[in-house]
């Protein structure tokens, strides 16, 4: 195979627009990895429109992979719109793996339907750090035992929907940083790594055929960055995973300020990643085509000049293929349908959990709020939606009692204790009587009673407008 046909074969970049844009078409008849569908790929028909655009990608390329962020609570591109009406890694950390694995089946269904077949999900994060900015509600937990049984659960039931592979994230663990590598470079001593390495472990042994790398500096494996740090993927390749390693997007700021795109890209599949995530362009503003082809240009100048090996190409090329393969030959062999909904039982056990979690002072004072402050200032962990339902139903719901008289009383809507939402919380105290709604990880730490509801999405919307109905729990 010659090197203009490698190298699309290792690229998953995304594109705007829900229609097949030339440039795109070009790419698959070369031979494309994959594609990155992102909220604005996505059919207002629901996912039987994206599906339509998913089967014009393989009307092209029938064994190209088509990825998505659908992890459910705050991550999503199916329901980016208004927000996710799947319960969020936090919430089902609160309850049985049982019921993670029957979300995860949800999941799986609801992106198969929708022409998906690489959901870059569940995050294997163990979130220890409370001052984290980009993982939260997103991991099962701080307890890496805990989350390593509900990420082995997710990834059961992503699986039993034949066709669809998941991809856990992010080795070898973002849950204790407080730098969001969006916008910098994080870095974690190697003890932290093999605090939260259970996690990983769990899904590598249940066979999980896709680990995405976190844009993480460990010191002692070296000063490169995980995603392109051969030393840290060699680690991965002796913890017996022996999947397709998929980078997280390399216009993030902790490898494009250092390397850029193209240059980021190079490394990573030198450094002994498979598959390259190009980001989304809907967020960076860019010309999609012409970042993938800064992109192609810098792979195939690191080739001629000898910095990535052709037969390491040749190695990723040949994983990406085969994983494409597979989940050709699942998606053609099936014909079984599931439900797309999280069942009543299910739901009942995390909002039982929730309000245990809660102040009971907290959860009642709900139908007496008059007034809502969003804490978080626009910039939330909820990196794939700028949906806020949660905000919103307090909003709606305290605008019917405007007329009611007498003291009011604020919710303050939080996702971490940051300095800048702790002092929004702390002029509102000043300003008379308040609550929290933490829709970030589960327990929340506010000085003040607390709602604790672990996502900012219509799920948890829903639960609010439960309880603010019945005065309480």
């Amino acid at each position: 195979m010659e090197l203009d046909e490698l190298v699309p074969g290792v690229l998953l970049p995304g594109f705007a627009g829900t229609a097949l844009p030339a440039w795109l078409r070009t790419e698959l008849e070369r031979g494309l990895g994959g594609v990155c569908l992102f909220a604005g790929n996505v059919s207002p028909d629901g996912p039987e429109g994206t599906a339509v655009l998913a089967a014009a990608l393989r009307s092209v390329r029938p064994d190209v992979l088509v990825a998505a962020d659908e992890e459910g609570g705050v991550v999503t591109r199916l329901e980016g719109r208004h927000g996710s009406t799947l319960p969020s890694p936090a919430q089902l950390g609160l309850v049985a793996p049982e019921v993670a694995e029957r979300v995860g089946a949800v999941l799986g269904e609801r992106v198969r339907r929708a022409g998906i077949d690489l959901v870059l999900a569940p995050s294997a994060d163990v979130n220890d750090n409370p001052d984290n900015p980009v993982i939260g509600a997103r991991s099962f937990g701080a307890d890496p035992r805990e989350v390593a049984t509900r990420v082995a659960a997710t990834v059961r039931g992503i699986r039993s929907r034949r066709g669809v592979a998941p991809c856990v994230k992010h080795w070898p663990g973002h849950g204790d940083t407080d730098v969001d590598s969006h916008r910098g470079l994080p870095t974690i001593p190697a003890a932290t790594a093999a605090r939260h390495a259970a996690p990983f472990e769990s899904a590598i042994a249940g066979g999980v055929p896709a680990v995405m790398t976190a844009h993480i500096v460990v010191p002692e494996w070296g000063p490169e960055p995980v995603t392109v740090n051969p030393d840290a993927i060699a680690r991965l390749r002796a913890a017996g995973f022996d999947g397709v390693v998929v980078t997280d997007a390399v216009d993030m700021a902790a490898i494009a300020a250092t390397y850029g795109i193209g240059g980021g890209a190079a490394r990573a599949l030198a450094a002994g990643a498979d598959l390259v995530c190009l980001g989304n362009p809907e967020l960076s503003g860019i010309d999609a085509a012409a970042q993938y082809a800064e992109v192609v240009d810098a792979v195939v100048a690191a080739v001629q000049d000898g910095r990535l090996a052709p037969e390491r190409l040749r190695e990723a090329h040949g994983r990406v293929a085969r994983l494409a393969a597979e989940t050709a030959a699942a998606r053609g062999s099936s014909i079984e349908r599931a439900s797309v909904e999280v069942a009543a039982g299910d739901a009942e056990a995390i909002e039982n959990a929730l309000a245990a979690a809660s102040d009971p002072s907290a959860v009642a004072a709900l139908d007496q709020v008059t007034s809502v402050v969003d804490a978080r200032g626009g910039a939330t962990q909820a990196a794939a939606t700028r949906a806020v339902p949660v905000a919103d139903a307090l909003r709606e719901l305290a605008g019917g009692r405007g007329d009611a008289g007498g003291p009011g009383l604020t919710a303050v809507v939080a996702d971490r204790p940051s300095a800048l939402q702790l002092g929004v919380l702390a002029d509102a105290q000043a300003a008379g009587e308040c609550i929290v709604v933490n829709v970030g990880a589960i327990p929340g730490v506010f000085d003040a009673a607390a709602v604790q509801l672990g996502a900012d999405s219509v799920f948890s919307a829903g639960i609010v407008r439960a309880w603010s109905a019945k005065g309480g729990r």
